[in-house]
């Protein structure tokens, strides 16, 4: 047998699709409605993404995902549903379980035996691999090491903390070495701590197993810290899709920008910030802006530069900064002052700059929003 992650190396270059869905709709009808859980959604997952799902609740995320290995089926025909290539809707019942031993799944309540120990409760997900008995103890042995957890094998789930349990919710999906890894709500029942420790596993094992990670939750601080790309979800249609910093730097969608705030916290702390008497009492010449930053633009010192170019002054107000993907993000609130000539031009310079501009509110007419 190989070790866990043995030959496998992540070529990150190399994508291919490994999930393609394409027009899902799940339709539940009840007594008195009919209730549109998916709508018409399409997306494909790379091979070695950590791909996040992010949305409310009721947005239909956790629907969709299931629609991935077809624990729920789609209600319209033109549906397309292909794992690995291979197009699932057109597989008898015995393929398709034999197929779903490539897609491991997780859950926010872990779903353990209480009467097992921690190794029989990995053990049993390997009671059709067609291993031996001296091969599953050691395929188990091998798991728990993976998750940490070698010396908790004989404990049993309630001597085990929240995260120690998703642990071994971890090591039991990946039993039987599957490709993909679906993660619903895995982290929502977690500390903050605990949840970091779980996603920092998780973005361990994708990098050393190949493995494809599809995240679901409603917590964008989970997206941000090991999604490479993600897709927003409401009312069960994708509001949006894209690569990480694309997203996070550029929101198209009102939800997407609502979720982002919920990380950088930049407009609860606008409506702070616009209580100020600075703010509140801007003088011609006077300007409130939001500013983006991404990726070397972070390095420059454009601020400092405003005032020896355009004799412009900065006040920051309010300032965030963060790694997403090894590319800084950084956003600030800042009030502006100078000739109000010279604050259009300072604005237009950043903007040539590539800094994300937004004029908040202005004490004269000559300096317009830019939105």
């Amino acid at each position: 047998m190989k070790a866990i992650g043995e030959g496998k190396e992540i070529d990150f270059l190399a994508y291919e699709p490994i999930i393609e869905l394409k027009h899902i709709n799940v339709t539940f009808k009840e007594t008195d409605r009919e209730v549109h859980a998916v709508d018409n959604v399409s997306l494909s997952v790379d091979k070695g993404d950590i791909f996040g799902i992010v949305g409310y609740s009721g947005a239909g995320k956790s629907t969709l995902v299931r629609v991935i290995n077809l624990l729920q089926r789609p209600t319209t025909p033109e549906a397309v549903v292909k794992v690995n290539g291979n197009e699932l809707l057109t597989l008898s019942a015995r393929e398709l379980r034999e197929k779903r031993r490539n897609i491991g799944m997780i859950f926010q309540h872990f779903n353990l035996m209480n009467s097992l120990t921690i190794a029989d409760n990995v053990n049993f997900a390997l009671r059709k691999s067609g291993l031996s008995k001296v091969e599953r103890t050691k395929r188990v042995a091998e798991l728990l090491e993976l998750v940490g957890l070698s010396d908790k094998q004989h404990d049993y789930p309630t001597q085990l903390s929240g995260g120690q349990k998703q642990r071994v919710g971890i090591a039991r999906a990946l039993a039987n070495r599957p490709d993909i890894l679906i993660s619903d709500e895995a982290t929502s029942a977690l500390d903050p701590k605990t949840t970091e420790s779980i996603l920092d596993l998780l973005a361990d094992l994708n990098r050393k197993l190949n493995l494809t990670i599809v995240l679901i939750t409603h917590e964008m601080d989970a997206v941000k810290h090991i999604c490479n790309r993600v897709a927003v979800m409401d009312n069960g249609a994708l509001v949006e899709e894209g690569e990480l910093l694309q997203v996070f730097s550029q929101p198209r969608a009102e939800l997407t920008k609502d979720f982002i705030d919920t990380t950088t916290h930049i407009e609860s702390s606008l409506a702070v910030v616009e209580k100020q008497e600075i703010v509140q009492n801007l003088k011609a010449g006077e300007v409130l802006v939001k500013l983006g930053y991404v990726g070397e633009t972070t390095d420059q010192p454009l601020i400092t530069s405003l005032y020896d170019q355009f004799q412009v002054s900065a006040n920051i107000l309010f300032g965030s900064l963060e790694i997403l993907q090894g590319t800084p993000v950084g956003n600030l609130l800042v009030v502006l002052s100078g000739e109000p000539k010279k604050t259009q031009q300072a604005l237009v310079f950043m903007q040539d700059h590539e800094v994300a501009v937004t004029v908040l509110k202005s004490g004269d007419k000559e300096v317009k929003p830019n939105d």
